[in-house]
Order: structure tokens, then sequence, then C-alpha cells
């Protein structure tokens, strides 16, 4: 599966520091945007690589130089197939923008897949794709693009950017362009009760999946049983009784083991690997 570098742009303090306006920190958005792709992108089979989780990039950063030069790295380092770097503009304008080094590459490609997305979350001012020298993208050796998610400055943008639903939004944008990049259908996550609830107590089937590569294929098994979803390891014992019918999704039945409760399925779709899965999981819809 495509392994894609997530770059949330800035550090918490130093030379690195981002933009900051309306009471708003760069730094602090870009990571929440990153952590939210992330989560997105694994849970539909994507690899995904970080240059920073936390409130500085995961290696050298004493000046600015060398914090960009250490993202580059970590993108390099990890052979990941895109790199995308995640940023908040400033500078008294409004809207979203998607940067590339230069034009006619994947990376131009990448960045016409996502802005329309980007546009669309917010009803942002479309400010276009630009090509731009800059170090992330120059010094990255896979298909790199920054994006530009509104204006911190600018009031009417920053009170976008104040809304967690916006936030959430932003971040689905950027998914939805890296599915269409890489030819990939975008799919729902499968909902995921991390403990019983009414709807998984006493119920007549139950989907349990142990990984995120096969959380993309969920969805589908969802609307056709009309049951909920639950990945292994938010599953206790009680929910699993709960339940008349348990349906795994993934590895084999000896997996299906929770707090030493080995779980009695009442059917197990699986293969030899993630692709192999989602099959047998497509074929047993269509009754196959």
């Amino acid at each position: 599966m495509p392994k894609v570098c997530l770059d949330a742009g800035h550090n918490d303090s130093g030379a690195d520091t981002g933009a900051q306006g309306n009471g708003l920190l760069e730094q602090d958005i870009t990571l929440d945007i990153v952590l939210r792709i992330r989560k997105k992108l694994e849970q539909r089979s994507f690899e995904v690589v970080l240059t920073r989780e936390g409130p500085f990039v995961n290696g050298a950063h004493g000046t600015l130089s060398e914090s960009l030069r250490t993202r580059c790295q970590i993108a390099n380092a990890a052979k990941a197939d895109l790199f995308v770097s995640v940023h908040v503009n400033a500078g008294g304008g409004t809207g979203v923008e998607v940067h590339a080094l230069a034009s006619g590459g994947k990376a131009e490609a990448c960045a016409r897949k996502v802005l329309p997305y980007l546009v669309d979350a917010g009803n942002w001012a479309n400010r276009g794709v630009k090509f731009s020298n800059f170090q992330v993208l120059r010094e990255t050796v896979m298909p790199a693009i920054l994006t530009e998610n509104g204006f911190i400055d600018t009031k009417e943008d920053a009170e976008k950017l104040k809304n967690s639903s916006m936030i959430e939004a932003i971040a689905d944008a950027h998914v939805r362009g890296i599915c269409d990049y890489f030819g990939m259908a975008y799919a729902p996550a499968p909902v995921a009760p991390s403990e019983p609830t009414a709807q998984t107590s006493g119920i007549d089937a139950l989907i349990v999946f142990i990984g995120y590569p096969e959380a993309g294929i969920v969805p589908h098994l969802q609307a056709h049983l009309k049951a909920p979803a639950i990945m292994l390891q938010d599953l206790t014992p009680e929910t699993a009784k709960a339940a008349r019918k348990v349906y795994g999704i993934g590895y084999s039945a000896e997996k299906y083991v929770v707090e030493g409760y080995a779980i009695p399925l009442y059917k197990l779709l699986t293969g030899s690997n993630a692709d192999d899965t989602a099959q047998a999981v497509i074929d047993f819809v269509k009754g196959r």
C-alpha cells in the first residue's frame, strides 16, 4: 500500500515557529490537521510516517534550515511515495492554495487533486496551485506538495479554523485528494464503538476487525448486514457475548481472543493479505 509522509508545519517554539493571529498558532492547527489525516489514511490501509507528532520535529531543529532539512530526511529515509506538508497562511489574504516545486510532474498532479477538495471543505476562496522553490519541496525525493489552509491573520478565515468540524473537514479533504492521486476509492471509515452500548447489546450480528488494513472494507459489510463494527482492541468479552453472530474480518480464527475469551465466530472473511480479505468480503456481500 502507498506510504505517505505527513509534515505538520513548524515547531512549538524556536527558529521554526509558525504564524499567529486571532488567538491561534499555526503550529497547533497544522498538528491537529495532520493527526486527523494520519488516522483517516491508516483506516484506509495507507502506511503513514510523521515528521512530528508533538511540539517539535523528530530531529535537529536548532535553526530554520535544520528543521526543514530534518523533515526532508525523515521522508527520504522512509522512502515515502508522497510528502504532504500542511500549513496555514498569513499576510492578510483569504482562501486555500497548494504548492508544488514545478509544473508538469506528479507533484502538480497531486496538488490538483487535493485543491478542489480543500476549496469545497469550507467554501474557501480558491487561490490555485502554485509552484514554489520551498526547501521541503526541493529536498524531498518523492512527489511533494505543501498546502496552505486559510489565513490565520484574517478574521473570517480564523473563525473557520477555530471550528473543530472545519479542521475535520480540512483533514478529510486532504485524504480524499490523496486517495484520488493514488487511484484508490475513498470510503467512509467504519463505526467502531469502544464499549458495549445499546447498539451492541443483544444484537443479531457484530463485525469485528483486527487492524486498519481491514478497516477500509468494513463499511461494505456493515451496509450489507446493517450491523455495528468494532476493532478487536476495543472489544470486551461482554460485547462479544451479547452478539448472536460475530463476523470476523482478516487473519485467522485464533487471533480473535479478547481478555482470554476466544470469540466463537459465526463467519470469518479473510485472505492471505489485505487485498484478498477485501475480495472475500466483496464476494460474501455479492453472494458468491
